[in-house]
């Protein structure tokens, strides 16, 4: 796929009340609905207040949606971006939008690479490549644990 990038950034949810499940869902089904439109595919990642998310796609589109509409959405703060790379490949070529919660992989992850809970702004340059792999291969159904 010629032009095809990958962007990865964190942040972090901007309150914790009542309205967190309807924010996230309104977030996963715009992201959904916005994203195969326009040829973009990825994950979110959610869990103790953190988000981060990888997008995939081409690399104006992609800059676009970044630029343009994440960093100006309200719902989060600190926002950050990680990781860009030129792919030919997609990691989440099946997914519009996956959403990974937090789980036991994602948590032993942490454990043994920060010694610390789930906080992707502790992800870097060695770190993220394999943290995307195991984003990839968890599966929806995997539950909070």
């Amino acid at each position: 796929m010629i032009g095809c990038i990958r962007l990865v950034y964190v942040s972090q949810f901007y309150r914790n009340d009542d309205t967190f499940k309807l924010d996230l869902m309104d977030i996963l089904t715009t992201s959904i609905n916005y994203n195969t439109q326009e040829d973009i595919t990825g994950v979110l990642c959610y869990g103790n207040g953190y988000f981060i998310q990888c997008l995939e796609g081409k690399k104006s589109t992609v800059n676009d949606l970044y630029f343009n509409k994440i960093l100006k959405d309200k719902r989060h703060v600190s926002c950050q971006l990680i990781y860009f790379e030129e792919s030919k490949v997609r990691l989440f070529d099946q997914w519009a939008m996956k959403f990974a919660p937090l789980n036991a992989n994602i948590r032993t992850f942490f454990l043994e690479h920060y010694n610390n809970e789930f906080n992707p702004f502790l992800l870097n340059t060695l770190t993220i490549g394999p943290f995307l792999k195991i984003l990839s291969k968890q599966n929806e159904w995997e539950y909070y644990i």
